[in-house]
């Protein structure tokens, strides 16, 4: 099943990702504010994960809340290696 994910960069990233060509069928969108919205399709999170985990901090999973709660799982066994 394929669903989208949506993806807000945060305005110091989104001058390079909204040149970046993740998918064919993505969508992008610069916000009055500098950030850059991404949607993107995809069937298995796996890929997708790794590279929006890349980005650390400069991007927000928006949804959908399946694939928001797998970074911030991923991002929370991270954080352990350093506590």
């Amino acid at each position: 099943k394929v669903q989208w994910a949506k993806l807000r960069f945060n305005p110091e990233r989104a001058r390079w990702v909204a040149y970046e060509q993740w998918h064919p069928r993505q969508k992008g969108t610069l916000g009055s504010d500098g950030t850059y919205l991404l949607e993107i399709p995809y069937a298995d999170d796996r890929e997708l994960t790794m590279d929006i985990l890349k980005y650390g901090p400069d991007v927000e999973v928006l949804g959908p809340t399946s694939l928001r709660k797998r970074v911030q799982e991923l991002l929370h066994q991270a954080g352990q290696h350093y506590t």
